[in-house]
């Protein structure tokens, strides 16, 4: 039977772990300060031009190639910011819920559809072995550029598509309001400034074609899915019922709901997968982690 995969948070396991991260963020942060400072001495007495162009090249030079190990292999990722370091698949926080339903629905020859694809830890994981080809949906430019930096890392560019687009419920042109601009940030939402956890401050906004998922499949050229990852901070209503007749036509679906989009909205997404002749997984329900 065809089968729906719901992955619901835990919210309570995320919130404990916040201290610990930022005292995490706050060492990290007393470091590169101290950094800045000596590049600073270095550079006394040149020019403007030129200062520029050495921090350019420092900062060139300590761009790091981080790497994960999976059952499949190593990752390589690019760090263009501390949201771009990818988390241990082992660890809570590395979502291991999302690396078992890849390992276990995707079979060879497979494809998938990661729409939220961040980085693509789930997307280069996916395609790792070269036996399954992904349609990798990113709306952010910053995370949309690390993320082909990685797929060029780990030699999977024949394997990987990635669109700089948003799935919607409709076909349009909209903006993507920024809680955080650089690469790997999350929580960011299309449309407005308020995502699954409530309103948040914008810190940017950037345009973005947001598509039908209906209408991108549709579209000469682009790969039928087996599979759908859907990951989108809150906006997973509004691309379901953009995705209606694709629904019908996956093998499975993997869905994240939390927060606000939980207590609101997961009835509704039930019924429009129902109606789209997919069935609950139940045992995924709480799997949640991230």
């Amino acid at each position: 039977m065809t089968k729906i995969t719901i992955q619901i948070k835990i919210l309570s396991s995320l919130a404990h772990k916040q201290v610990a991260k930022s005292k995490e963020i706050k060492i990290s942060k007393t470091r590169s300060q101290i950094i800045k400072g000596l590049s600073s001495l270095l550079t006394l007495g040149v020019n403007e031009r030129t200062k520029v162009k050495t921090y350019a090249r420092l900062t060139q030079s300590f761009k790091e190639i981080h790497t994960i190990e999976t059952d499949r292999g190593s990752l390589k990722f690019r760090v263009d910011s501390p949201g771009s370091v990818p988390q241990d698949p082992t660890s809570e926080r590395g979502e291991p819920e999302t690396f078992e339903w890849i390992r276990t629905n995707l079979k060879d020859g497979d494809i998938l559809w990661d729409i939220g694809a961040n980085i693509g830890v789930f997307s280069l994981y996916a395609a790792l072995e070269k036996k399954n080809k992904v349609l990798s949906l990113e709306p952010s430019a910053e995370s949309y550029a690390t993320l082909n930096a990685n797929i060029r890392l780990n030699g999977l560019d024949e394997y990987i598509q990635a669109l700089c687009f948003a799935g919607s419920k409709e076909t349009n042109l909209l903006d993507l309001f920024m809680k955080d601009t650089s690469a790997g940030a999350s929580h960011n939402s299309i449309g407005s400034g308020s995502n699954q956890f409530g309103e948040f401050e914008v810190n940017g906004f950037q345009s973005v074609i947001a598509i039908k998922l209906d209408d991108l499949y549709e579209l000469k050229g682009v790969p039928s899915p087996n599979h759908m990852k859907l990951d989108v901070d809150g906006k997973e209503l509004e691309i379901l019922e953009g995705a209606t007749h694709l629904l019908s036509k996956i093998d499975s679906l993997l869905v994240e709901i939390e927060g606000n989009n939980l207590k609101e909205n997961l009835i509704k997404i039930e019924n429009i997968i129902s109606l789209a002749g997919l069935s609950e997984e139940i045992s995924w329900r709480d799997k949640g982690s991230g």
